[in-house]
């Protein structure tokens, strides 16, 4: 379904939203004075009566929400039902088409919320609950089952065979473009479905996962570093970039620590429900240790004993959200002048990467991670062009 209202910021513009889709991204981009608006999330457009009848011919008025604002500036004299249509179509539209063609899969479907009532998500969702699946995992196959949920229209997707199935991963490949880490997650969905909620065989859904390509993770080098953490002026958040880098958590396990978790006298650090919800331990080396106490007698004063993570929120006492902690971090790298991509988890490759650079045992690393597999370690490792560069070839010896 398309929203099309007035922009509350700016008169002279109407606000376009619909759920993402790569067919409506081509279709948005043919109107005329159309921008991407990264801080209303949506698409603006000229606020004319010749880009509202433009917007009706180019998705079908009948997958149109029409603001009531908009609707009576641009007809004055419609009646109360035509008011109630525009602003409140029915769902899904009677005649099923878009601009006089039949309508596809996926294009201004429902809200995601309608499908939460489908007997195959209820099942799926209990299932996922009663094993303890965390909660990431748990929205991802939701997401993953109710895009096939929509794709299959009114064929109960209990009756889909392995074929259908491949013709539906066809189709994410093909049509929505989908990359394959997030087609993936679709097979995992579905093969976690038909095993442990249908109970069926392996040969229902024995499907082979799609061949990614391998990319080196983003390192930075010891300069680098060094010029994000100056460049990061709030002590907060440049004593939290310091404990990423100098033990390697992930960003939700950083946000999530707590005061307790700190073992002074040890000098080790407990990362609590990580990743697959395991519990592990990283060391507290002596700058580590110094930047914490630094960071704590500054906080302490003035927090006092009601403070439970390590780094929250001054109001609510939360953790600060993570989209916080990568807005800042981007800010830190832009102000560093640095000019590879990569959001915080880089720090963490840094930190993987440097970590054998040194020397240290490849196990050692997989253990601080929090890998089950070294194989996810050596994908996080990154051996430096100047490592590189300092190899001997055999061809020297000739």
């Amino acid at each position: 379904m398309i929203t099309i209202c007035l922009d509350d910021k700016d008169p002279n513009l109407l606000a376009v939203s619909f759920p993402q889709d790569p067919i409506g991204n081509d279709l948005i981009r043919t109107v005329p004075g159309r921008r991407w608006s990264y801080s209303r999330r949506c698409w603006v457009v000229p606020n004319t009566r010749e880009t509202v009848v433009h917007l009706g011919k180019l998705f079908g008025k009948a997958y149109c929400r029409f603001d009531e604002a908009l609707v009576r500036l641009y007809r004055p004299d419609a009646t109360l039902a035509e008011i109630e249509q525009a602003t409140n179509p029915a769902w899904p539209p009677i005649d099923g088409r878009i601009a006089g063609k039949q309508r596809l899969p996926f294009r201004y479907s429902p809200r995601s919320g309608e499908y939460d009532k489908h007997p195959a998500i209820i099942s799926l969702s209990n299932t996922l609950r009663t094993q303890n699946y965390s909660y990431k995992t748990l929205r991802n196959c939701k997401q993953a089952i109710r895009a096939l949920i929509r794709y299959c229209n009114t064929t109960p997707i209990d009756e889909l065979t392995k074929l259908q199935y491949q013709q539906y991963l066809l189709f994410l490949a093909e049509k929505k473009r989908l990359s394959p880490a997030t087609r993936n997650v679709h097979i995992n969905a579905w093969k976690f479905y038909q095993e442990k909620v249908l109970r069926r065989d392996k040969a229902f859904y024995d499907i082979d996962y799609p061949r990614q390509s391998t990319k080196l993770p983003t390192v930075y080098n010891v300069a680098e570093v060094k010029a994000l953490f100056k460049a990061t002026t709030s002590l907060k958040y440049r004593t939290l970039f310091k404990l990423v880098y100098a033990t390697g958590l992930r960003l939700s396990e950083a946000a999530q620590l707590r005061l307790t978790d700190i073992d002074q006298v040890r000098r080790l650090i407990t990362i609590r429900g990580g990743k697959g919800k395991k519990d592990r331990v990283v060391m507290m080396t002596d700058k580590l240790e110094s930047t914490l106490q630094e960071y704590l007698s500054h906080y302490a004063t003035n927090r006092g004993p009601c403070q439970i993570f390590l780094f929250d929120d001054w109001e609510t006492g939360e953790p600060i959200a993570n989209r916080t902690i990568q807005q800042v971090y981007s800010n830190s790298v832009q102000a560093a002048g640095i000019q590879k991509k990569g959001g915080i988890r880089t720090l963490r490759h840094s930190f993987a990467t440097h970590l054998l650079e040194a020397g240290t045992d490849i196990r050692y690393i997989q253990q601080l991670l929090g890998h089950e597999s070294i194989l996810t370690t050596m994908r996080h490792t990154h051996v430096s062009a100047d490592k590189i560069s300092t190899l001997r070839s055999p061809l020297d010896d000739l």
